[in-house]
């Protein structure tokens, strides 16, 4: 039996996990990884800095079930663009996300960027994803890729975590600017952020100096907030979605997401709380960013 803390993610849990039936290390340029699976369920794992975070899971036997929490809220973007027909996630995960969305869009298109080799094959023999030319994946750095890619994209998705963190350079008002270039006019910005630590605030102040809205989703119990931008001021971001519309045009997303649940997910954007906190920039140094992180998971802890 192993207890394990999940921290930086917002995945914390105590309770005591059932022993795996198969581990895996793999140790790369960018990454400590382990590869555990308990009965169907098979988990990616990064060890960094003292702790293990919760990557990715699938479950074999049902590869449309949602195994990790926030990944279903990721899919709030389509409370604010419900019709996608081109999607760039940069992360790749176990490509959990993905198959519900090949699923729910039958006619759209998921681009996948993932910096780490490894993961991008453990993906493949470990978690019985395979990618195709509706989830083609780019195996390089998501940064460089928005500046190299000419395409339009409806959602763009930064789910990049190296053990527990987003790199520093996938944070900063420049990236989110070349981002922005990228999207369509009616294009959703969505990233994955943690309540606990105290870039939270720079994080939120960081997008809204980009985009004009921003609004937040919960997602219960974990400590995460998934943020959804958009690049126009008007009209504003309905916080009363036609869920019932959108359950009849996409019944196969409904099928898989609780919509209605989801928009009752989102939470006040805390203005006041930014007031003071700084934007980052590319000038902001990774030493401090990582300073920062690491006080505030010793305070999580």
């Amino acid at each position: 039996m192993k207890l394990l803390r999940l921290v930086a993610l917002g995945l914390s849990i105590s309770a005591v996990m059932p022993a795996a039936d198969f581990v895996e290390n793999h140790d790369t340029l960018y990454n400590n990884l382990t590869i555990e699976r308990r009965g169907t369920v098979v988990e990616l794992r990064a060890r960094s800095r003292g702790g293990e975070y919760l990557e990715s899971a699938v479950d074999l036997a049902d590869p449309l079930r949602l195994v990790v929490q926030y990944t279903r809220t990721l899919f709030a973007a389509a409370l604010h663009e419900p019709a996608p027909k081109n999607v760039l996630m940069i992360g790749l995960g176990g490509a959990g996300f993905h198959r519900v969305f090949v699923h729910a869009y039958p006619q759209a298109r998921i681009q996948s960027v993932e910096l780490d080799p490894k993961v991008f094959e453990l993906s493949q023999s470990k978690m019985a994803f395979k990618p195709n030319a509706r989830t083609p994946v780019a195996v390089m750095d998501g940064r460089l890729f928005v500046k190299r890619n000419r395409e339009q994209w409806d959602w763009l998705i930064l789910d990049a975590f190296r053990g527990g963190f987003v790199p520093p350079h996938l944070k900063t008002e420049e990236f989110y600017r070349e981002c922005a270039a990228r999207m369509t006019e009616r294009g959703v910005f969505v990233t994955n952020l943690h309540q606990g630590t105290e870039l939270f605030a720079a994080d939120l102040k960081t997008m809204r100096a980009v985009f004009p809205q921003v609004v937040l989703y919960e997602v219960a119990g974990r400590g995460n907030v998934i943020a959804c931008a958009v690049k126009y001021a008007e009209p504003a971001m309905s916080r009363t979605p036609d869920v019932a519309a959108l359950k009849r045009v996409y019944p196969a997303l409904a099928e898989k997401v609780d919509l209605a649940g989801l928009a009752a997910e989102r939470i006040a954007f805390p203005a006041a709380a930014i007031k003071n906190a700084r934007v980052l920039t590319d000038d902001f140094s990774p030493v401090e960013f990582l300073d920062a992180l690491k006080s505030n998971n010793t305070n999580a802890r």
